[in-house]
């Protein structure tokens, strides 16, 4: 899909007579705001609402306010395909992000993709991200700029297309709409709060509902922690009172912004979505799940996943059904009364319904691809989780993507599978395979099936070096 063919894609969606009626300022007043707030590694343990020592009362209000999945996951094990995996509701190899994305590739989510921001934007929403984006880079040694946030559907922008450098503390690489801020000092997750907030607070009086993305930097390297709060932390190792002292730090910036959302009197008609990006860095933070962030096993790819509406979703309210990253975009179109984007297969399905506590219905098993990893692919149905390889596994000679890797990930076949009941094995340990051929094969044929479409529709990338 052409640029041109995008802005007339989402264009259609407003056309009155034709989908629905272009949004009226009316229907401005009723329609809900939508925060979403998300971490980099933080992983599922890493919240005391989600059984950590490490307190985070601000974002715990929000599980008590709100509901709680136990079995959240993100789009991917790492950065970048998971984020295009939230903002399109779809597998992330389709979109051509098949990795995290390092300095001097070609890789980026391409502006031919349609996102939650353009969606609302089109319905008249005030859009707005703040934080890491990692969906493309701004400094390419080649001279090319990938598209910016406001490519993607944002009205206003502060960012870093990585991480904050050279740590959280004082960092000197943030973007306000294309333009260097330069130093700055403070810690990055309250930079990025500030921001947000002050942009709230231009919302104040305004009948036009908004979106605030909040994409936090911390807890991913390179740590820096305001030291009152690692004091606080004296009896444990100088590694873990950082870290401890990190995930504080994140969960007051949490607060600063739910407590401007309250004075605004704008919490009442606002959505809060809290999660991380994918698994955590630290192993201990995956607790009982096998390994951690760049693996498809459950350490890679579960995280919290936290929804607050006031009125709507009963406080206090805890859910056990799958759900996940690709099923936001969906689920927000349904509340907002917004078609699904054309021509584009959406992997997710809405979960509006597990919101209201209703039936629920997927219309497509949760699936994931990474081709670095092993397992390579996997796919989750009720209690049950699939896992394949190839024959043999891939170990990439280069760090960022190139050509051999693309070839392969394009070629490989899906050939040794691995079946879990993830209920009552969550370290996954033990493959019930032969115990239960009927259920491998139904996985197997919805897995392979899905593979195929996804591996399709997975563009090609120019520029990429060769082996």
């Amino acid at each position: 899909m052409s640029l041109t063919n995008k802005i007339t894609a989402i264009s259609l969606l407003s056309l009155p007579g034709l989908i629905f009626p272009s949004c009226s300022k009316e229907n401005e007043k009723n329609l809900p705001n939508i925060v979403i707030l998300m971490t980099d590694d933080m992983g599922y343990f890493d919240l005391s609402c989600y059984g950590s020592e490490i307190q985070t009362p601000n974002i715990d209000g929000l599980a008590e306010q709100g509901m709680k999945f136990t079995d959240f996951y993100c789009a991917a094990p790492n950065c970048s395909p998971s984020r295009a995996g939230l903002l399109t509701g779809r597998t992330p190899s389709r979109t051509g992000v098949y990795d995290y994305i390092p300095p001097n590739t070609p890789m980026h989510l391409p502006e031919d993709e349609i996102t939650i921001a353009e969606l609302l934007k089109n319905k008249g929403y005030s859009t707005c991200h703040v934080g890491k984006w990692h969906l493309s880079e701004w400094t390419r040694e080649d001279g090319m700029t990938d598209p910016t946030p406001d490519k993607q559907g944002f009205d206003y922008w502060f960012a870093v297309d990585n991480n904050s450098s050279p740590s959280h503390m004082d960092p000197v690489n943030f973007q306000r709409m294309g333009e260097k801020v330069g130093p700055l000092k403070g810690y990055s997750c309250q930079l990025v709060a500030e921001e947000g907030i002050k942009w709230l607070k231009k919302m104040e009086g305004k009948e036009q509902p908004f979106f605030l993305n909040v994409w936090f930097n911390e807890p991913h390297h390179k740590l820096a922690s305001p030291p009152e709060l690692i004091a606080k932390h004296s009896d444990l190792e100088p590694k873990e009172a950082l870290y401890y002292a990190n995930i504080e730090n994140v969960d007051l910036a949490v607060g600063k912004i739910l407590n401007v959302l309250e004075e605004l009197q704008l919490s009442d008609n606002t959505i809060v979505m809290f999660t991380s990006d994918n698994g955590p860095w630290r192993r201990t933070s995956a607790g009982h799940f096998r390994a951690k962030k760049s693996s498809l096993y459950e350490g890679g790819i579960r995280a919290p996943g936290i929804f607050k509406w006031p009125g709507k979703i009963t406080a206090g309210s805890v859910n056990n059904e799958p759900a996940g990253f690709i099923d936001i975009l969906p689920t927000i179109c349904e509340i907002t009364e917004i078609p699904l984007p054309p021509g584009k297969h959406i992997d997710g399905t809405s979960i509006l319904p597990l919101l209201n506590e209703e039936e629920f219905v997927r219309d497509q098993s949760l699936f994931w691809f990474f081709y670095k990893s092993s397992p390579t692919a996997v796919i989750r149905k009720g209690d049950y989780i699939l896992t394949a390889d190839p024959v043999e596994n891939y170990r990439s000679k280069s760090h960022p993507i190139d050509q051999t890797d693309l070839d392969y990930l394009k070629s490989l076949k899906l050939v040794k599978f691995q079946l879990f009941n993830i209920k009552e094995d969550v370290g996954q340990d033990r493959d019930i395979s032969e115990l239960m051929p009927g259920k491998l094969e139904e996985l197997k044929t919805e897995m392979l099936s899905v593979h195929k479409s996804m591996i399709s529709e997975g563009p090609m990338l120019e520029g990429l070096i060769s082996d």
